[in-house]
């Protein structure tokens, strides 16, 4: 089943394929589309902010590389970070050999080789996505007179064993892409120790400057392949793209580097992690080798399948965050109800009957767009995307509330005292189900959201965070957020209220977005809401006057309450609510 664009763009597509990753290693990923190559980049812990362990950034090259699709890159480079790449360790092992852009390379090559089994281990469509690239780049590969490892490896990886069945270890490189297919994260080195020998043996390279060992290499100092590898420019970029090595390209100035170009490898979130001892013996006989690629295997396998129940358990699509939001703490304050107002309306829910809820099937009345979106991108089947219906009670409310500057003092405890109000009126109703959340942005665009989901969670509706920082109106969030919530609750009917008393605005990078463009997220975004619900109202605590045409233009007159004060705006939501309630129930008989 081919993606429909109109239901997901590239972009959303990019989006939420980086935050099934992101929830699964619980890290946060930069998603830049640059010139160059494609790449992902690690930054230090000593950098990273204290709400995510890991940081990223990725690079999808654009314009693309000659024969990679910009979407099979980021699988592939994301992959990278899935499967724990340890390009850092290996760096420094093999760092130890004069020629190490070489052996960097080789290891490249089995290691991209290996993230890509993973991948394509439960879907069909990202094997074929790989197959179709490595077809592609294959049909660049310019046949050679002699062959170095690198080549021989590159062309059997891309299908063009037809070039190097002849040479002489071709069976053993062959062999090796086979066993490093599902194995741990160290598999791309115990499968270089397995075919050092063969390396040796083909360019002479002196083992014992290498930091590997192996009984089967001999100790002849380093010589110049008789036979100079000539390579075209596009051969030689092709090489640097393929291989992955993540980080700033750059090419070696030796004279065996412009033989073997290789841009230098990423530094990836490896700092931690140790090279097994199993590796590091000064030497390696048969058994020996045949012992660590079997565990390999076994440890590839665990390792699988613990990232595949992180990256599929319930939820993950919901539950995972935008990469610039943040669930923050904010100051505590105590809160006030109208019990009047409570009083009046608990009366009324008790005469409302809800009853039917829309649950997710292979068959249905419509199709439902988040769950095709986290379907289509954890690979599972698209067709298990329809809507259907069965009994149920409940009613689903969102109140969500601007918590810039602007809104403190009285403006923030009405609201506060607003949800206090309902919360309380919803006692002994179980078919009603109301939450809330809070949100306001900072100068770099992060945005700080706390979700108000009982009426303990109330006295948090406030101005202040325990971080600090937040300030601005990013609306689009506090839209896109409060749809998040209304997926997940359980009511068939649904409701979002937005109360805010300022323009839209939003920063990136301490500059203030212009209005013109960021009007423009905005309107997306309330697009995305009205697909879960067309029930959306926004509460301005503004005078219509001055500020109506703008309100209007961005967000549909129809939707809009104007407030004087939020004395107003209590009244007006209330009387809303209520209306919301009373005709919803009159339409489920």
């Amino acid at each position: 089943m081919a993606r429909n664009t109109k239901i997901l763009s590239d972009k959303e597509l990019f989006e939420k394929t980086k935050g099934i990753v992101e929830h699964a290693i619980n890290a946060k990923i930069n998603l830049t589309f640059k010139r160059g190559g494609n790449f992902c980049q690690y930054h230090p812990t000593s950098e990273n902010k204290k709400s995510h362990e890991k940081v990223y950034t990725i690079n999808i090259a654009t314009p693309a590389v000659k024969g990679i699709n910009k979407y099979t890159a980021l699988l592939h480079e994301l992959g990278h970070v899935l499967y724990k790449s340890p390009f850092t360790p290996i760096k420094k092992l093999l760092g130890k050999s004069k020629n190490h852009s070489f052996y960097f390379s080789i290891f490249n090559v089995l290691e991209d080789h290996r993230i890509e089994s993973h991948l394509s281990e439960n879907y069909i469509a990202y094997r074929k996505r790989f197959e179709n690239t490595c077809n592609a780049l294959g049909r660049e590969l310019e046949d050679q007179i002699t062959f170095d490892p690198l080549y021989i490896l590159l062309a059997i990886r891309f299908n063009q064993e037809e070039k190097v069945k002849n040479a002489k270890n071709f069976i053993h490189y062959k062999k090796a892409l086979d066993d490093v297919k599902n194995t741990d994260e160290f598999g791309g080195l115990r499968v270089f120790i397995s075919i050092k020998k063969y390396i040796e043996e083909d360019i002479s390279l002196d083992s014992t400057d290498t930091g590997i060992h192996s009984k089967h290499s001999d100790n002849s100092e380093l010589k110049d392949n008789s036979t100079p590898t000539v390579r075209s420019k596009h051969q030689t970029e092709m090489i640097e793209n393929v291989s992955k090595q993540e980080g700033t390209k750059k090419i070696d100035q030796q004279k065996k580097a412009k033989k073997y170009a290789s841009k230098e490898l990423e530094i990836l979130n490896s700092e931690k992690i140790s090279i097994p001892d199993e590796l590091l013996q000064e030497s390696f006989d048969d058994i020996e080798i045949k012992k660590i690629l079997e565990n390999g295997k076994i440890q590839g396998k665990q390792q699988f399948e613990e990232i595949q129940e992180r990256m599929l358990s319930a939820g993950t699509v919901s539950e995972n965050l935008p990469s610039n939001v943040t669930k923050i703490e904010r100051n505590e304050t105590e809160y006030t109800i109208d019990y009047k107002v409570s009083s009046n309306l608990n009366k009324l829910f008790k005469k409302l009957k809800m009853k039917n809820k829309p649950y997710v099937d292979y068959q249905g009345y419509e199709i439902d767009i988040e769950e095709y979106v986290n379907n289509l991108i954890r690979g599972i089947n698209i067709n298990k995307s329809f809507e259907d219906r069965k009994k149920s009670q409940g009613s689903s409310i969102v109140i969500s509330i601007d918590g810039s500057t602007s809104m403190n003092n009285e403006r923030i405890k009405i609201a506060q005292k607003l949800v206090a109000t309902i919360y309380e009126s919803l006692k002994g109703i179980s078919e009603i189900e109301v939450k809330g959340n809070i949100w306001a942005g900072n100068e770099m665009g992060d945005v700080g959201i706390t979700e108000i989901n009982s009426m303990n969670d109330v006295k948090k509706i406030t101005t202040g965070s325990l971080e600090g920082g937040y300030f601005s109106t990013p609306t689009h969030m506090g839209l896109e957020y409060s749809g998040r919530m209304l997926k997940k609750m359980k009511g068939e009917k649904k409701l979002l209220i937005l109360i805010t008393d300022g323009c839209p605005n939003h920063y990136k990078n301490k500059t203030n977005l212009q209005s013109v463009h960021y009007n423009k997220v905005c309107k997306k975004s309330l697009e995305k809401v009205l697909q879960i619900t067309p029930n959306v109202l926004f509460f301005i605590v503004a005078n219509e006057e001055y500020s109506g045409d703008y309100f209007n233009k961005l967000f549909g007159q129809k939707r809009i309450i104007y407030v004087n004060n939020m004395n107003k705006a209590f009244d007006k939501v209330v009387k809303q609510f209520k209306n919301f309630m009373q005709y919803n129930a009159m339409n489920f008989f």
